[in-house]
């Protein structure tokens, strides 16, 4: 649910970061496919680092996007992860479901979720 397949850009016009920047044509409604939300959750790795909605974020993350994995040597927010199947295996709170998810898949389909994971 946190990696989002599609995500459609705010419309043209919209102001953004605090209204410094105003979204062009070129970019508004756009569809975009970054298999991340870019919003904060819990899954359990938090840094203790307080984000921009207050002492309640000491626990969260923001969502990175899936898109590019498979140029990366490091995995999670952390770095602390050196494969796809350790770092989905770290989620855990609100992301326990997913982890649980694959957990219960058989080894054949783990390999093509991975294989998926490492095309975007």
């Amino acid at each position: 649910m946190c990696h989002t397949r599609n995500i459609t850009t705010a419309p043209p016009g919209t102001l953004v970061n605090g209204g410094a920047l105003k979204v062009s044509e070129a970019l508004g409604n756009k569809i975009i496919h970054p298999f991340g939300d870019f919003l904060l959750h819990d899954i359990g790795t938090g840094d203790g680092i307080v984000q921009n909605g207050g002492l309640a974020t000491r626990t969260m993350i923001r969502t990175a996007p899936l898109w590019g994995l498979r140029a990366r040597s490091r995995f999670m927010h952390d770095g602390l992860s050196f494969d796809l199947a350790s770092a989905i295996l770290r989620h855990q709170n609100q992301a326990a479901s997913a982890r649980d998810g694959f957990r219960r898949l058989g080894a054949r389909n783990r390999e093509k979720l991975i294989e998926f994971l490492l095309s975007l």
